[in-house]
């Protein structure tokens, strides 16, 4: 039987520092909290290899004597509390006396300090423990160096992202703290590169907001917010009204007390006023600032703080949702559409129940492989003709075709009804091609009574195996731009983009860092033949999508690959012609599931002429 026993002091504190130091942009964090919590109006970082090798903050806040200097890195030493009562009345970041003695567990650490009319202090401490005290200048403030972070724990360091990916982390960081201060200078060098250099705002709130997102998000997404201000919960609420939705989720921004949180609650109210005007591939940009009593809430839930607790979840969602409906809309939300009374319910899902229960049936059997096509082909036009190259590609030696070719091509014979084995099940031919409904659905007349297609899904399935197929096959043919597209992102989605890279490489995509703030595109896939600003929107969505780094290679793959299809396929209320839509659907048939979208969307619904006589009392 084993026996229980104390961990010594060297076990505990490493095991602890794992429950606040994950990543070296943790230890960033810890320290920027301790800055601001110190009174800094200026802050000075300092990384190199991805915070591994360093990271150093100097702060001009208040400063420490000898006495504290020491105390500084102790478990549980704290200015912040002296009882359990006191996180009630708290308002500062820190409180549990846990930061730099968990840094300095797993790192060799300096701390230089001074207060403003003392004698400068220097202790340098090595896997927890002080090995060094001397005098230092007496130059008011702070400066902390982190160095081989994580060199006794070798376990945890070899599970860190690519060095990209963790400066990504770190920018991430800066660009919450320093949205959240605004009075607060930053400046950031990376490996000796100035990535940030944002001054202290000094205006008013609005302004000084606006300001520092136009440096942090884009001057397009600072200039677009609309703000609004309300005194219950002290709402700061700067919102992108419903014509400024972006494509990414990234410009997404909670601080309560000025602490960035991840709520759930404030995130899915906006997401709620927003529900009837809000497409599908839109999100809100969003910068919240909540100022609360501390008692009514709870941030002590969390190792690393990031999440808190309200004591009233259900108030916090309801003011939050008529906020974000009366700063996107006005005073009052929109009306929503009611259904017409004379006109039935009609189900549209793919869940296939009796014909008595539901008028639309839909034949949910996954369509097998496509048999191998015919030497003579079907007179349809092939919808992945490549386009005409835009004026930034290099010409190609062969004449390229055009992707709308089927526009000027003759409308297509009506077709024999093909043997069952060589059509998936859902397929019920012939079919006979009747228009588009609101320039969104194609209509077809078959054997067993109206067909629609929702023409974005269908197109979008069609090119989404096209372009897979070539992917898994390493036939994914390249075309090299004469003049690269240059795409700007936040310096934390640059980062993420280019640990991905090598990878995007293999897929057609060749990207460069232009700057440290921005991308170029140098080639892209042939299939796909973006023009310049759909290619713009594309990598900003694929830097939000490849941020994740628990996505593998072939999570990433479907999803790049679906969002490709999404951006090239044709939109709702685009017209199609006859010869274009019928070529379409025979490219759906030869689809493995022509009845999805590549995001799970039903693709065809069947409306059977049994029902649409029912609609008439027959």
């Amino acid at each position: 039987m084993s026996k229980i026993t104390v961990l010594d002091p060297a076990t505990a504190s490493k095991i602890a520092a794992g429950e606040v130091i994950e990543r070296p942009a943790g230890v960033l964090k810890e320290l920027l909290e301790n800055a601001v919590d110190a009174g800094a109006t200026a802050v000075n970082i300092d990384i190199e290899g991805a915070g591994k090798t360093l990271i150093r903050i100097n702060d001009n806040g208040c400063g420490m004597d000898q006495e504290d200097l020491e105390l500084s890195v102790v478990r549980h030493a704290t200015s912040k509390i002296r009882t359990f009562d006191d996180l009630n009345h708290l308002h500062t970041f820190g409180f549990r006396g846990e930061a730099l003695f968990s840094v300095a567990a797993v790192s060799c650490l300096s701390i230089t300090s001074c207060t403003a009319q003392g004698e400068g202090h220097r202790i340098e401490a090595k896997g927890g423990n002080i090995v060094l005290r001397s005098p230092a200048p007496a130059i008011p403030g702070t400066t902390v160096e982190i160095r081989d972070l994580f060199f006794n724990t070798p376990a945890r360091r070899k599970f860190l992202k690519s060095d990209s990916y963790e400066r990504a982390c770190l920018l991430k960081v800066v660009e919450e703290s320093a949205l959240a201060n605004l009075r607060v200078s930053y400046r950031v060098r990376i490996g000796g590169r100035e990535v940030y250099n944002l001054p202290a705002q000094t205006g008013p709130l609005e302004s000084a907001v606006r300001a520092r997102a136009a440096e942090i998000l884009g001057p397009a997404v600072a200039e677009s917010f609309v703000f609004k201000e309300f005194e219950p919960l002290g709402l700061k609420l700067f919102l992108t009204p419903p014509d400024k939705l972006v494509t990414v989720r990234d410009f997404q921004f909670v601080f309560v007390n000025r602490r960035p949180i991840e709520s759930k609650t404030v995130q899915q109210a906006i997401y709620k006023a927003l529900q009837n005007v809000r497409p599908k591939d839109r999100h809100p940009a969003f910068i919240v600032y909540m100022t609360l009593d501390p008692a009514d809430f709870d941030v002590n839930i969390h190792p690393q703080k990031r999440e808190i607790r309200f004591v009233d979840e259900n108030r916090v969602f309801g003011f939050i949702l008529n906020s974000a409906a009366e700063a996107a809309f006005g005073n009052s939300r929109p009306v929503e559409a009611k259904p017409l009374p004379a006109v039935p319910a009609i189900d549209l899902s793919l869940q296939a129940r009796p014909a008595a229960q539901q008028l639309f049936q839909v034949k949910q059997a996954v369509a097998p492989a496509p048999a191998k096509q015919q030497e003579q082909p079907l007179p349809v036009t092939d919808i992945f003709a490549p386009a005409p190259a835009p004026h930034f590609m290099a010409r190609e030696s062969e004449e390229p075709v055009s992707y709308n070719a089927a526009q000027e091509a003759q409308p297509a014979k009506p077709e024999e009804a093909l043997p069952q084995e060589q059509s998936p099940a859902w397929y019920q031919g012939p079919y006979h091609y009747l228009g588009q409904l609101q320039r969104s659905y194609l209509l077809f007349e078959n054997p067993d009574g109206l067909v629609l297609i929702d023409q974005h899904a269908a197109q979008e399935r069609v090119l989404f195996e096209k372009y897979m197929d070539a992917f898994e096959k390493h036939d994914v043919k390249v075309q090299e731009l004469m003049f690269p597209i240059h795409v700007d992102l936040t310096p934390s989605n640059v980062e993420s983009l280019m640990s991905w890279a090598p990878w995007l490489k293999t897929a057609g995509f060749e990207l460069e860092r232009f700057s440290p703030r921005s991308v170029q595109v140098k080639t892209m896939p042939y299939v796909v033949r973006f023009k310049e600003d759909e290619m713009k929107s594309f990598i900003e969505s694929l830097a939000a999508v490849v941020g994740d780094p628990a996505k593998s290679t072939d999570t990433l793959k479907r999803k790049m690959v679906a969002m490709l299809a999404c951006k090239k396929a044709v939109k709702a209320h685009d017209a199609m012609t006859p010869a274009e839509a019928e070529a379409l659907l025979e490219n759906m048939k030869k689809c493995k599931d022509g009845m999805h979208c590549p995001h799970g969307r039903a693709c065809v619904a069947q409306l059977h002429i049994k029902n649409i006589g029912k609609l008439f009392g027959r």
